[in-house]
């Protein structure tokens, strides 16, 4: 008699299929991470962009406040880059002067003529700064044009942003 030998293991034609699942997994997994790491870049260069902007508006906005007065001569407006320069007094009475300006693309703050460094982010670029001076019967104010910009040529974001205040 003949014994009736049974083979264990996979086909040559099984192999391959069984390959080419693999290989399509593989291909939709590497889509994914892709995909999921091109979203993180352009979020960042979005976050870079809006906390860079929050940040700065909000620190002119609460100086010019502040302000009792805007240094006309310090100060330049309309034209980009504009500087900004700010008097008021602090708070034992002396007379107190900020200014806000671009430094290669880094807007900075400087109080009595001391810089006290970088109110956007070291990953975000101001690309255009204006300052507006407008008056009214009884007051005076400032509207703050900003363009901020971060991120790379295939994750890039650009935005603009406005704000105005009124001197005390």
């Amino acid at each position: 008699m003949i014994a009736h030998l049974r083979r264990k293991g996979f086909s040559l034609v099984e192999m391959l299929v069984y390959i080419s699942i693999l290989v399509l997994m593989l291909a939709v997994i590497m889509n994914i991470i892709v995909s999921v790491i091109r979203s993180e870049r352009v979020l960042k260069a979005l976050r870079n962009v809006e906390d860079s902007a929050v940040l700065s508006l909000e620190r002119i906005t609460r100086e010019v406040r502040q302000a009792e007065n805007v240094d006309i001569n310090s100060s330049i407006f309309d034209l980009n880059p504009g500087r900004l320069a700010l008097e008021s007094t602090d708070a034992l009475g002396n007379p107190r002067t900020v200014e806000f300006y671009l430094s290669s693309g880094v807007l900075m703050f400087s109080e009595n003529g001391v810089e006290l460094g970088a109110l956007t982010r070291t990953d975000a670029r101001v690309s255009a700064l204006t300052f507006r001076f407008f008056t009214g019967s009884n007051s005076k104010g400032i509207r703050t044009e900003i363009t901020i910009e971060s991120g790379t040529s295939t994750h890039y974001r650009s935005d603009n942003f406005y704000s105005s205040a009124i001197l005390r």
